[in-house]
């Protein structure tokens, strides 16, 4: 409430409503001058800020002392008093990364090193790829693509002769492709294992009838194998750091996706629990994730504190704060739903091995989208 006066004039500014009091009973407005003055908009901004820590710090210590109770407060109707879910989720999430990115997992610089092969290994390679190209030749299915194929021979055969009369010209072969991280190995065309540029690859798929050409998946998964082997100069290292990174920054999307998902989980669970709704669930999840975020950051401040005062590394913190997020998602589970310690236990079991298995599958889809975004 402001401290400004009441206007005399009992009309709603916003609306036009009839006012029988200080707040228009149709939009909420507070009937107030509408003049403010600097003083005012000072006071304003510290009120917000106070009442909203207060009502995160209060709503914070029902959440971590007094797991399940937020959520059901909220399934009775009780929301006044706390901090809203949604809110609750997307400050809490928001502080954790920015402290989890800023100090815990900081982006690894990528050094793409050059590979110092010898002459006689990379001669070694010539030859494999040229027996390769050779057999491959031979099969029907490229009749259509042989001449760029023979091309890669000759060039192939070319660079053979070049490093026998002189082994210091190794910077000049250009046929071997480079080897290094794949997204994943599909497919069973040997041709492509030989294809140093994506250029190259296009310009074969484009040579083949429309049946013999890679599908949609596997076009997509060559393409980006040769992308990042091409890009990264085969440096396997350098290519699979750059993807973790990109990995990593899109864990909080991750964790957001997960979200419903494990909701739709708990759905599942208590089909039979008529009173609650998938709306429940959710804001279950939402406390129960805000709850791990907290535990996970007070985890990693008194390891951070801990280790600077000794100076050694204390694994046993990380396991009694990993404990501790496992007993609170039992608790909040049982103090939420309200079934028997036999019953909410085994169902705790089979909510942590779904989970696991829908995480796995967030992981890949993401990690797979991370090797696509580099």
């Amino acid at each position: 409430m402001s401290h400004l006066p009441e206007r005399k004039e009992k009309i709603c500014l916003n609306c036009g409503a009839a006012l029988h009091g200080r707040f228009c009973h149709y939009c909420g407005q507070e009937n107030i001058e509408p003049k403010d003055s600097f003083w005012h908009l000072v006071t304003h901004f510290v009120y917000d800020i106070i009442h909203f820590d207060g009502k995160f710090f209060s709503t914070l210590k029902y959440l971590l002392f007094r797991p399940g109770f937020l959520s059901h407060e909220y399934l009775r109707g009780r929301r006044a008093d706390y901090l809203h879910p949604i809110r609750m989720y997307v400050f809490t999430s928001a502080f954790f990364f920015l402290i989890f990115f800023s100090f815990y997992q900081k982006e690894e610089e990528i050094v793409v090193k050059e590979k110092k092969d010898t002459a006689e290994s990379v001669l070694k390679k010539l030859e494999s790829q040229k027996a390769s190209l050779e057999k491959a030749i031979k099969n029907p299915t490229a009749i259509v693509a042989m001449g760029p194929i023979r091309d890669k021979i000759a060039q192939t055969e070319a660079e053979i002769v070049m490093l026998r009369r002189d082994s210091t010209l190794l910077d000049s072969v250009k046929s071997l492709p480079q080897s290094g991280f794949s997204i994943m190995s599909v497919g069973n065309n040997k041709i492509n294992r030989t294809l140093s540029t994506v250029k190259e690859y296009d310009s074969i798929q484009a040579l083949l009838p429309e049946k013999e050409r890679d599908g949609f998946f596997v076009r997509s998964i060559e393409r980006q194998n040769i992308h990042l082997r091409e890009k990264y100069n085969g440096d396997s290292k350098a290519g699979m750091k750059a993807i973790t990174n990109k990995f990593i920054h899109l864990f909080p999307q991750m964790l957001f996706v997960s979200l419903p998902l494990f909701a739709m989980l708990l759905q599942a669970m208590y089909a039979r629990r008529r009173q609650f709704y998938y709306v429940n669930h959710i804001i279950y999840s939402i406390h129960l994730y805000c709850a791990i975020f907290i535990i996970i950051l007070s985890g990693l401040w008194l390891h951070s504190i801990v280790k600077g005062i000794t100076h050694e590394v204390h694994d046993w913190i990380g396991s009694v704060f990993t404990l501790a997020g496992f007993f609170y998602m039992y608790k909040s589970m049982r103090n939420f739903y309200g079934q028997r310690r036999a019953k909410t236990i085994l169902k705790y079991i089979l909510l942590l091995f779904a989970s696991l298995l829908i995480m796995v599958l967030l992981f890949s889809v993401f990690f797979l989208f991370s090797a696509f975004a580099v």
